[in-house]
């Protein structure tokens, strides 16, 4: 069930509505975290391929409004309202509640209580308590949970976040988004340093902003993380002064600097196609 406290009963009864019209609950959340990513990065062509899919199927025969696009569009102006008030992992808690963490997907997330104990075991600390930006990695991220909870209290944090599950990195993507958070997202399994896809959103005073990484990027990623993992290791090892001179010189920014323009992320970036 989805945790007690964000109340995400209207965005699955909308997206029900989208169900019932013979479609998998699985295919319908999917297209909804898809349309969202797609929207906010402006790609149209994979956009309009699911558009068009829908299409096919009959689902625009109906009235404007009722369309299933149109129900997506909505589901997404009620995720956006839900996160103003909470600020919390909303789209996780809709797909817990719409039964996607349920066996036969294998997905169980941390209860948010957890996640805030944590993060402070983890020794992220309180934006006011360090002048020091610190870094966030999760390599088990799923909807990102744990990234929102560092984010929060230090605004300023770097995150990474990697999952091989293709769904809940793409959900973490657009959760740091939302909050207007800097992260890379990886998709990847962490254990074995594969890095299939990787997102990186970043912060502006306009709002948060999303872009996937092209190739060379992601390998660029993959070799900093994996470099920034085994010094970190190293350095835990009783370092010697002159190790931890040669530590702290090293260079620890984040490989791939580039950012596009930021949008709000708002219910303008989500347009129907008629």
């Amino acid at each position: 069930m989805a945790s007690p406290q964000i109340d995400v009963d209207e965005i699955v009864e909308t997206l029900e509505r989208i169900r019932q019209r013979r479609h998998s609950a699985h295919t319908v959340f999917r297209d909804w975290v898809n349309l969202m990513l797609f929207a906010l990065q402006r790609r149209d062509d994979p956009y309009l391929e699911i558009v068009d899919d829908y299409r096919e199927r009959g689902d625009m025969d109906h009235p404007e409004g009722q369309r299933s696009v149109d129900l997506f569009s909505k589901a997404f102006g009620q995720l956006q309202e839900r996160m103003a008030a909470t600020d919390a992992d909303v789209l996780g808690a809709v797909y817990e509640e719409y039964g996607m963490s349920s066996d036969a997907f294998g997905q169980h997330f941390t209860p948010h209580n957890v996640c805030e104990m944590t993060a402070e075991i983890a020794g992220v600390v309180d934006e006011g308590d360090t002048d020091d930006r610190q870094t966030v990695l999760d390599p088990a991220c799923g909807s990102g949970r744990m990234l929102l909870v560092a984010g929060r209290k230090q605004p300023d944090a770097l995150l990474f976040g990697q999952d091989k599950d293709p769904l809940c990195a793409r959900m973490t993507a657009l959760n740091c988004c939302f909050l207007n958070l800097d992260a890379y997202i990886i998709q990847g399994d962490s254990l074995t340093v594969e890095f299939q896809r990787a997102w990186q959103t970043s912060y502006s005073s306009l709002g948060g902003s999303v872009r996937e990484l092209d190739d060379e990027e992601v390998s660029e990623l993959r070799e900093w993380v994996t470099d920034a993992f085994e010094n970190t290791v190293e350095d835990s090892n009783d370092p010697s002064p002159e190790q931890q001179r040669d530590a702290g010189s090293k260079d620890r920014t984040a490989p791939v600097a580039t950012s596009v323009p930021s949008e709000q992320a708002g219910l303008d970036a989500f347009k129907s196609s008629d």
